[in-house]
């Protein structure tokens, strides 16, 4: 489990360190730097786990990582308007149970550094493609530190995304979703069917009861590879996966979260999205068994106080970004102005909600407006 996460230079953040725990969330207003820390987070375990590679289209591999334009000598000349960013040192760094790792990127180039078991820290310096991925330290000490940061997964579900027909998960590959959308979904739902005896039936009884007109949910081929999800509803009548409702969709992909491979790292951006509000604390349930059962930390980005609400005081923290110089700044709920007075009468998202004025959030960390 990440324990501390810390980002310097990155996008909107100048300099912040965020206390985590095995499930947490940020929560603040628009253009705060919730996002931010999430990307910051997978593109840090990328580092730790994999390598970046440039698509055919010249495009970064698995996904935009973010950093190429602040050190434009790593990857060609600058743009006119990135030249005043190229000096400036990005790092990115987390602690985890027995050990750390840090990502720092300079004008010079990319340094990793990881402790060894002796208690020394020797940088490597490794390129945007390199695929050797810490052979250089094969301590068990060092090892161990990496098995916690081998996978991180995003997700920021859109319902036309969760519609798409998609081809079959072979065997040999990790069921999961195709990108962070969640293209992938007829396969992801079939690939429970043959892989587990009960999964599938558990996530459509589940969604039964939510969802009572729901009867059952099937797979229509398109294609001799390709799937098209469809629902029957209690009358007996199919409906296509465009007529399906958003929240039913929202609610069945985060229902299959649960039965799929997991990543170490599982990192949600507004889960509320296309949900009736008494279906989200069920789907923050269901993050939460994902954490019990399955070992992964969840990391949420939210304006929601439903899905607050659903949450401990520690595992919340309250994101701002009082101005461009300061960039994004983080407070634990906890230390919040008058917390404990406070969160006696208030349910911790109605606290929030209620100090909360959707820009610097003056009354809810220091007390103005009471």
């Amino acid at each position: 489990m990440i324990k501390t996460f810390s980002a310097r230079n990155y996008r909107c953040i100048r300099d912040v360190t965020a206390h985590l725990t095995p499930l947490h969330a940020f929560i603040g207003p628009n253009d705060s730097g919730k996002s931010t820390l999430l990307h910051g987070l997978r593109t840090l375990i990328q580092f730790a786990g994999g390598a970046f590679v440039r698509g055919a289209d010249g495009a970064w591999q698995p996904f935009d990582p973010d950093l190429p334009e602040r050190h434009p000598a790593m990857v060609g000349q600058p743009k006119p308007h990135e030249v005043s960013l190229a000096c400036e040192d990005v790092r990115l760094a987390c602690e985890v149970e027995g050990g750390s790792y840090a990502l720092e990127m300079t004008k010079d180039g990319l340094v990793e550094c990881v402790p060894r078991g002796d208690g020394t820290i020797k940088p490597e310096s490794r390129g945007w493609d390199n695929e050797s991925a810490y052979r250089l330290f094969p301590d068990a000490s060092t090892a161990a530190t990496f098995e916690q940061l081998r996978s991180a997964q995003l997700v920021r579900f859109d319902p036309d995304a969760l519609r798409a027909p998609s081809g079959l998960i072979p065997e040999s590959q990790r069921a999961g979703f195709l990108d962070d959308q969640g293209h992938g979904l007829p396969g992801v739902f079939f690939a429970l069917r043959n892989r587990s005896d009960d999964a599938l039936s558990v996530v459509v009884e589940d969604a039964r009861r939510h969802f009572p007109t729901l009867k059952a949910i099937r797979f229509k081929p398109i294609t001799s590879g390709t799937l098209v999800l469809e629902a029957e509803l209690q009358n007996g009548v199919w409906v296509g996966a465009n007529r399906m409702s958003e929240g039913l969709l929202y609610y069945l992909a985060f229902a299959a979260l649960q039965h799929l491979d997991p990543a170490t790292l599982l990192l949600i951006e507004e889960p509320e999205n296309g949900l009736h509000p008494a279906r989200i604390a069920e789907v923050v349930r269901m993050l939460r068994v994902i954490v019990e059962e399955m070992g992964t930390q969840v990391i949420i980005a939210t304006h929601s106080p439903l899905v607050i609400n659903e949450l401990q005081p520690e595992e919340v923290t309250v994101v701002t970004r009082p101005s461009l110089e300061e960039g994004t700044q983080l407070t634990p709920m906890i230390e919040t102005h008058n917390f404990q007075k406070r969160s006696s009468v208030y349910a911790l998202g109605e606290l929030w909600l209620s100090f909360a004025n959707g820009i610097d959030e003056g009354p809810l960390l220091r007390g103005r407006g009471e």
